[in-house]
């Protein structure tokens, strides 16, 4: 994948709607001073990682855990963590990818379950033929386990190997999990339907067996490109209330190609089918076009995100798609100009108890190497520049989503930039 980054089309968690009120609440402090950025890592390009392009987790003690797609051991992206001072915050690579049937370039963000394991994604990797590369194998699904004894290295397990036919290929993002332990994510290739040279990926869910050790169970719950229902996500999925899954699709739409977002519908009956809606088109134009972000979603149901492209300037907007009298219906909030305010938002958003948004743009910013970002309620709604990225010492190009780790503060990445241009790790502090 590395190939959709250099496109710049890089890319929740348990369950959205409280993951949001977490945000809410974590997020609803306002900024009493200008904020400023502190970088806590930079990566160095060799065995600790290269290339954070996703979002950062933060577990109760104020340790974050990242992914990156390259560096490592055999240069094939690492699973990282970083730990709070003492007098400098420490990087810990957890686990190096070999590029094997343990998988290789990990895109997409990381979730915990209730015992402290790990879970996430690689875009390649896996030992599939079927999908041939630098790297051979179709992408994997795995979990990463703590040691017993702290100081010991962590364990890889490989729960899924894509095999690039129906039940997908090349997963981009990361994943969300259920209260019950499944786990459910988006593949950027497969699902069996052609979209011109490759195949046009998949939503699927992945089950844990009822005997410890035994295989995982993979369900494509939908197969994309069939007629105008999106074609190749590269974002993750949101829940929403009763089981329903949301999420965009970077293509597909036929006419404008300029992708889609989408509702899931848990079957009414068990063994049944999942259901895909198309809630709204884009064209491409003033409204937005080929979003890569996952959504986040309110407490009465609307959605929030981001598109790559599209807008008055074609410098991507972000958007919130709402449901009235039985239609949904996007509005856009605000379409990047590509000068000081940023230009082409590729990650989610996060939102506060006073409905602003916070979110990053991958350029654009005083020195075209990016943004942080709010976006606040009103008629028109204002955006206001947290911080532009010099491109040096601080980072550049930040195409993950912002994360609320302790106290409140917001923290992140960027894909490049640091002392030898292979991205950051950085904090907001307000």
């Amino acid at each position: 994948m590395i190939q959709i980054k250099a496109q710049k089309f890089p890319r929740t968690s348990n369950r959205s709607l409280a993951a949001f009120a977490l945000m809410l609440l974590l997020a609803s402090t306002a900024f009493a001073v200008t904020p400023k950025e502190s970088v806590l890592y930079r990566f160095k390009g060799g065995s600790d990682g290269a290339g954070p392009g996703a979002s950062l987790i933060a577990d109760k003690a104020g340790n974050l855990y990242g992914t990156t797609v390259n560096g490592g051991a055999s240069s094939l992206g690492t699973v990282f963590e970083i730990s709070p001072p003492g007098a400098a915050w420490t990087e810990t690579v957890l686990y190096s990818f070999a590029g094997g049937t343990d998988g290789a370039n990990p895109d997409g963000n990381l979730v915990f379950d209730k015992a402290g394991n790990l879970y996430g994604t690689t875009y390649a990797g896996g030992g599939s033929a079927n999908c041939p590369g630098t790297v051979p194998g179709c992408g994997t699904v795995f979990q990463l386990s703590p040691p017993a004894t702290q100081g010991a290295p962590w364990t890889e397990t490989v729960l899924y190997s894509f095999t690039g036919q129906s039940d997908g290929a090349n997963p981009v993002a990361g994943l969300i999990m259920d209260s019950k332990g499944n786990l459910y994510g988006t593949t950027f290739n497969g699902g069996g339907v052609t979209c011109g040279s490759s195949t046009c990926g998949t939503a699927f869910e992945l089950s844990p067996p009822a005997t410890q050790g035994a295989p995982w169970t993979e369900t494509v719950l939908h197969a994309f490109g069939k007629g105008n229902d999106g074609a190749h996500p590269v974002s993750g999925l949101t829940f929403g209330l009763h089981g329903a899954l949301f999420g965009t699709t970077q293509s597909g739409n036929k006419t404008a190609q300029a992708g889609i977002v989408f509702k899931l519908r848990p079957p009414a009956t068990q063994g049944g089918s999942w259901k895909e809606g198309v809630l709204y088109r884009f064209t491409g134009g003033s409204d937005g076009g080929n979003p890569t972000a996952s959504l986040i979603i309110d407490k009465t149901g609307n959605l929030y995100g981001t598109t790559f492209g599209g807008g008055s300037q074609s410098f991507g907007v972000v958007f919130e798609v709402s449901f009235s009298s039985g239609v949904w219906t996007e509005t856009v909030l605000y379409s990047f100009t590509g000068g000081s305010d940023g230009a082409h938002p590729a990650a989610g958003l996060l939102a506060d108890k006073a409905g602003n948004l916070y979110g990053t743009a991958t350029s654009g910013g005083q020195n075209n190497n990016g943004s942080v970002f709010q976006l606040s309620p009103g008629n028109p709604w204002t955006e206001t520049t947290f911080h532009d990225f010099a491109g040096g010492h601080d980072g550049s190009e930040p195409t993950a989503a912002l994360t609320v780790g302790k106290g409140g503060q917001f923290y992140g990445t960027t894909y490049l930039g640091g002392r030898s241009a292979d991205g950051t790790v950085f904090r907001i502090i307000h």
